[in-house]
């Protein structure tokens, strides 16, 4: 087979839909012309989607509505107080958005983190208020939280917007404790294991009154 129809049939069969080309008879002294511009549409076509997913699967967004910015900075502040390393270091926040349920309420979950424990479920949107960085989820119709599979590119993407606010989560829970006696000898050696008890400042629940915009806080107990 000629060269100029080898290259020819390679370049057809990269395109998967042959109507995206416009068809135009070209002369044999054109078809290297015509197969680098069928590259080229293919390539065109393969950021531009590539680009368009990323968009849609980890989107930046802005969160206008005055009362919630409000909510959030007094979350932030509290967070704050609690342990300085949420103002030192940042941390992130996590925003989980409730589905409207016809009540006079929507409800609003926010999070505060130190560890990067969100990369086991990615958010689909994010955004920045008041200098932090916002995780923002959304539940399905059925009070189910979607799993949001980013690529590696995607997540490191993500992680760059992040930056050294947060820890790496650790997958070990509790640590091995040595006490020993005035001679230097082993006293005892325990496993040990921390155990919450709920009440957390770090976890809020936000029930905003859709007329009035009232703003009922419930706190993790």
């Amino acid at each position: 087979m000629p060269l100029v129809k080898r290259i020819e049939k390679i370049a057809g069969e990269m395109i998967v839909e042959e109507q995206v080309i416009l068809l135009i008879s070209f002369s044999k002294s054109h078809l290297i012309s015509k197969c680098m511009y069928r590259i080229m549409i293919f390539l065109f076509f393969v950021s531009y989607f590539h680009s368009f997913s990323v968009a849609q699967i980890c989107e930046k967004i802005q969160i206008k509505d005055p009362i919630l910015i409000d909510a959030i900075g007094e979350f932030m502040i509290s967070c704050s107080k609690a342990n300085n390393m949420y103002k030192d270091m940042g941390g992130v926040f996590e925003m989980y958005i409730y589905p409207d349920s016809g009540k006079e309420e929507k409800r609003i979950e926010l999070v505060a983190r130190l560890e990067d424990r969100f990369k086991d479920n990615p958010p689909r949107k994010y955004a920045y208020l008041w200098g932090k960085i916002i995780l923002v989820y959304e539940y399905d119709s059925n009070n189910k939280l979607p799993q949001n599979n980013l690529t590696k590119e995607q997540l490191n993407t993500l992680l760059d917007e992040v930056g050294d606010r947060v820890f790496v989560a650790q997958n070990r829970f509790g640590r091995w404790v040595e006490k020993y006696n005035e001679d230097g000898s082993l006293k005892s050696r325990s496993f040990q294991r921390q155990v919450r008890m709920g009440g957390s400042p770090f976890n809020i629940t936000l029930l905003i009154n859709k007329k009035t915009g009232e703003v009922k806080k419930l706190k993790s107990v």
